[in-house]
């Protein structure tokens, strides 16, 4: 991760538009370009980075005055631990959100689905099946503006890659980095969905039920990897609140140091090395 300081921000881009979740996908699915700026959880928040701040302040505590006059105090641990709660609970908030708009989008692919088996069933109509095709584009709508949900003004997901957001967590006397992902909805099979029809002479692929099983796979898998992140999150902060007590009953606990070596990045991503 280059430039490792924070910038608080209400949007993803240059142009005040998210960069990720709103935009048509590239043809072909050829860009493979992380999009968005890198971004932290610091002080609570969904923050941007930026180069003015010390270690502490732009990944962990974010507006908070990170050098005291005595950095080894227990008050001064305290408040760091207190952070990296904060800004876990934070991801994990935001991990939440996603995975309500993640089961509102299998909803409607349910919807989607009904609707191509209401034009393809035997005894359909010309009625039917226009008010069929009514129905998937409604349903379809739905999932185009669930797409675009943010959470803290970051958008929760992305067509195409697009960069993480990072939590810093102490880990055996270390910094690491924790990357929570938006959650990529440029697959095949719902790309197929959004740019399709079930009946009429419109413009749009004209899906079958290949398709909608391939969407729901691609579907499923976002939901899969959600709860692996939720769990990854919430198990660092069963440990961070442990610390947090421990402290607070007048046990010693040690800041890890900054890191130092710019060409291994400011934070281990053991996790995404595996």
């Amino acid at each position: 991760m280059k430039n490792p300081h924070y910038e608080d921000s209400s949007s993803d881009d240059e142009s005040g538009h998210s960069a990720t979740a709103s935009h048509p996908p590239s043809p072909g699915g050829t860009n493979k370009v992380a999009q968005g700026f890198a971004k932290v959880v610091a002080g609570g928040r969904i923050v941007r980075l930026r180069n003015d701040k010390p270690f502490l302040e732009r990944m962990v505590t974010g507006g908070q005055p990170s050098e005291p006059e005595v950095p080894t105090s227990c008050t001064h641990a305290q408040a760091v631990l207190e952070s990296i709660t904060s800004n876990l609970e934070a991801g994990i908030d935001m991990v939440d959100h996603q995975e309500v708009c993640l089961a509102k989008m299998g909803g409607r692919l349910s919807e989607i689905a009904l609707a191509l088996n209401q034009v393809r069933a035997p005894q359909s109509d010309e009625k039917t099946r226009v008010d069929s095709q009514i129905q998937f584009e409604e349903s379809r709508e739905e999932i185009r503006k669930l797409s675009q949900s943010t959470f803290d003004n970051t958008a929760l997901f992305s067509k195409g890659p697009a960069k993480p957001i990072t939590i810093a967590v102490p880990t055996h006397g270390e910094w690491e980095g924790i990357s929570v992902d938006r959650a990529n909805i440029e697959q095949p099979g719902l790309t197929t969905i959004d740019q399709g029809k079930v009946f009429g002479q419109g413009s749009g692929y004209t899906l079958d039920s290949g398709s909608i099983k391939r969407a729901f796979s691609e579907w499923r898998n976002l939901c899969i990897n959600n709860r692996m992140q939720w769990g990854l999150l919430m198990d660092r902060l069963h440990g961070a609140n442990r610390s947090l007590q421990d402290v607070m009953m007048g046990k010693h606990w040690d800041i890890p140091e900054s890191p130092r070596n710019p060409a291994l990045g400011p934070l281990r991503r053991p996790h995404r090395n595996n």
